[in-house]
């Protein structure tokens, strides 16, 4: 998403105003070959990196997007590149132990087809630019920071505010792209495809004709190394919608794209035009919503899940820190409760019934269990015979062995028992 401008509002009412219905299956589980959750899971976005402004919370990722490190920030004149901000970006993001995701775009307008195009961030931004400029940037971008970041093709541009090119031209980018990435990096280089929001028929369908796009015999999957969504859910919706719409971009992609690893670029919750103020909602919604986004994303077997973002003001309902951008709300420190629940851990299954379950293997002898229910009045559960001791969203353990009922509502709990 965008910070907040009038503009977009106005370029998203030009997209399809039809909403996704989707049914989530009783029992789902990740990909076969989902690794265990590692540090990199815990992603970021922070705009003030470059000035060494860094979060507060346990973090492995980081994601440079709105910091000014766009294409069109860099290449200010017909070949004259200032580096600084990104550079500064990248060795903060570093310092602070965070692996940097670089978004490469958007068009400086003198590289551009349609130098008049209409976007977010000024005139020809989001118009395809020619690709002998494309590649020598991205080829400069590759030779500057090599494997010591991952790249993204573009951000969202299935959203008119960032791209008016069609489909193919944007698969025309990302082989581009790619080609110029492993010609100078070579196998180490990762390439991210472009992020995708998904809550609109029309974005969902934009998406399925990007992948579905062959360049040189070969399908996107080829050229890059990882998917990705942004998949904010509706407004009003909260992350067990978000999650049917990664199920679903999932079941979309070719089978080559699928086998895939998948990043979530972008998520937060009651965004509405990246201008219009969101509802606000309690913080105890709040830190639920953390907490189940985080468990959800590890039990769908996304690989990096990327918060928008650390001080996103009035946009979003959901804050991991408060109005003087510095103090760490109780969602915040719900973030930081379920990473210890989640680091090392292996999903195999959630079940949506009437209270969610989710379970993981911390070890070949510790299995840790994830209830919740996301609406309506609390309800009780009973844990597995080989329980040792439960925890709370505040991080407070209770010690109960053996089989008992428990009382869960939308703010998850945590049961870990023997194997």
């Amino acid at each position: 998403m965008t910070e907040p401008t009038g503009g977009l509002r106005r370029l998203l009412t030009a997209l399809l105003p039809v909403l996704l219905v989707a049914s989530a299956a009783t029992t789902w589980a990740p990909p076969a070959a989902a690794d265990r959750v590692d540090r990199d899971f815990f992603g970021m976005h922070q705009k003030d990196m470059a000035n060494g402004s860094v979060t507060t919370v346990g973090l492995g990722s980081y994601r440079a997007w709105n910091t000014g490190t766009s294409w069109r920030q860099i290449e200010l004149r017909p070949g004259r590149f200032d580096w600084t901000r990104t550079d500064a970006v990248v060795a903060n993001a570093r310092s602070a132990g965070m692996r940097p995701l670089l978004v490469l775009g958007q068009t400086p307008r003198f590289h551009a087809r349609h130098p008049r195009a209409a976007g977010v961030y000024g005139p020809g931004a989001t118009s395809m630019p020619r690709l002998g400029p494309w590649k020598r940037y991205v080829r400069k971008a590759a030779r500057r920071y090599g494997d010591g970041v991952d790249y993204q093709v573009w951000n969202e541009p299935n959203v008119v505010g960032y791209w008016r090119g069609t489909p193919r031209q944007m698969a025309r980018l990302t082989v581009t792209a790619s080609r110029a990435l492993r010609d100078v990096v070579g196998r180490r280089a990762t390439v991210v495809a472009p992020s995708f929001p998904l809550r609109l028929r029309g974005q969902q369908q934009w998406f399925e004709r990007y992948w579905s796009t062959r360049v040189a015999g070969a399908g996107m999957a080829r050229y890059v190394d990882v998917t990705s969504v942004n998949p904010y859910p509706m407004s009003d919706e909260g992350p067990e919608q978000s999650a049917a719409l990664v199920r679903r971009a999932r079941s979309a992609l070719p089978r080559d794209a699928r086998a895939r690893p998948m990043w979530n670029t972008e998520i937060n919750y009651g965004l509405i035009d990246g201008s219009t103020p969101a509802a606000e909602v309690p913080m105890s919604r709040q830190r639920a919503y953390v907490a189940r986004t985080l468990l959800l994303s590890a039990g769908l077997g996304v690989e990096r899940v990327y918060w928008y973002h650390w001080t996103i003001g009035p946009a979003a309902n959901t804050h991991l820190v408060g109005e003087d951008d510095l103090t760490v709300t109780p969602a915040g420190r719900a973030w930081d409760t379920v990473r210890g629940w989640l680091l090392r851990t292996r999903f195999s299954t959630c079940d949506q019934g009437r209270v969610w379950t989710c379970r993981a293997d911390r070890s070949p002898t510790e299995v840790r269990r994830f209830y919740w229910k996301p609406t309506g009045p609390a309800a009780r559960v009973r844990t597995p015979r080989s329980t040792t001791s439960w925890t709370d969203l505040s991080g407070t353990v209770t010690e109960r062995r053996g089989r008992f009922g428990l009382t869960v509502g939308p703010a998850p709990v945590m049961v870990t028992s023997r194997r």
